[in-house]
Parts: structure tokens; C-alpha cells; sequence
């Protein structure tokens, strides 16, 4: 997971792949592929930016169930929204 730092002890292991942890990173994966993509609507790219950048309990649960630490996925989206490019995309999140 390179200079990814875990968040949940549950799903923190790169061996534990389970459905549920799947399924957050799904949600995660979506989300970023709707705030970045072109051919996403502008609304929908514009609320899936908003729960990005939200910080609110849901995106941090969300996050700690994907085994994914929340200040660094926003802190790469703030990046990509500002030009900064570090690569972020769906597989990004997925893999890592």
C-alpha cells in the first residue's frame, strides 16, 4: 500500500478482502470517478466533490471501513481539485 497510512485495525491488513470492505472501497472508487470524470453531469460531479472534501462522519466511516485514511484521500482530492496531479484515480483508491 505504499505511503498509505491505515485507519481501521479491522481492514487495516492488505490480506483482509472481504465483501464489506469491497464495497466501501466501490463507494470511494465511484465517488472519485464522478468528481473527475467528463461525462459525469454537473451536479452529480459536484455533490460527489462536496462528500470528497466534506470531512463529515459519513466519508470518514466510509473511509475507515475501505481500511483507508481519510485526511490523505482528501488531501489528494484538495491536490487534483487545485491542479496538484499525484495520480488519483479509481484505481488509485482501489489498490490502494
Amino acid at each position: 500500500m505504499s505511503n498509505f497510512i491505515k485507519s481501521s485495525p479491522a481492514y487495516a491488513s492488505d490480506k483482509i478482502d472481504c465483501p464489506e470492505k469491497r464495497l466501501f472501497i466501490a463507494i470511494l472508487s465511484q465517488a472519485v470517478h464522478d468528481a473527475f470524470s467528463s461525462h459525469v453531469p454537473g451536479l452529480e460531479k459536484q455533490a460527489a466533490r462536496s462528500f470528497l472534501m466534506s470531512n463529515s462522519r459519513d466519508f470518514r466511516l466510509i473511509c475507515e471501513m475501505a481500511g483507508r485514511n481519510s485526511n490523505y484521500v482528501k488531501e489528494k482530492i484538495e491536490r487534483r481539485l487545485h491542479g496538484t496531479n499525484l495520480s488519483m484515480d479509481r484505481s488509485y483508491i482501489s489498490a490502494h
